[in-house]
């Protein structure tokens, strides 16, 4: 088994390897939320990829997300994430949660068209982040620094797809 862990080197690409475009909506993610973490960046980054494999080019009010996860800090800044990259929110009933304390994934779907994408985090990966965060007395600026690095990190390695 593959075992991922997040290093201080790791900074360094992620200043380098980061898109503009996403760091733009991240920023947008971090005014909206409040703070800026890695939690908040895999949900804008699942909230993305859902969005892309769908096929969805601008506003799409036919598109619903049901994000799959734990209803507490820090897993649920990732819902934060994921309102900001497709605007769908639990205020326009376009955003559902559901429970799950065991995988994190949101499942993207367009209504009236059959076209389904379930984008989970992948579990290695997101186990060393979890290990990472979680640590006592974990300073601000080491959860920036995470932040950008799951930023930056491969796609491949930060979800596994399934599509419908």
């Amino acid at each position: 088994m593959t075992r991922t862990h997040i290093v201080a080197s790791d900074t360094l690409a992620a200043k380098d390897n980061t898109d503009t475009g996403l760091m733009s909506i991240i920023k947008r993610a971090e005014d909206f939320h409040g703070h800026l973490g890695p939690f908040l960046v895999i949900g804008v980054r699942l909230g993305l990829v859902g969005v892309r494999e769908l096929g969805i080019k601008g506003r799409e009010d036919k598109l619903r997300v049901t994000a799959m996860l734990r209803n507490s800090v820090p897993f649920s800044c990732i819902i934060d994430g994921i309102q900001i990259a497709t605007k769908c929110t639990m205020g326009n009933k376009r955003l559902r949660l559901k429970r799950k304390s065991s995988q994190i994934a949101a499942k993207f779907e367009l209504q009236d068209e059959k076209k389904e994408v379930n984008v989970l985090v992948n579990p290695v990966t997101f186990q060393a982040l979890k290990s990472q965060l979680l640590a006592e007395d974990i300073p601000p600026e080491e959860v920036r620094r995470l932040a950008h690095v799951i930023a930056s990190m491969p796609e491949e390695e930060l979800f596994i797809m399934r599509s419908r």
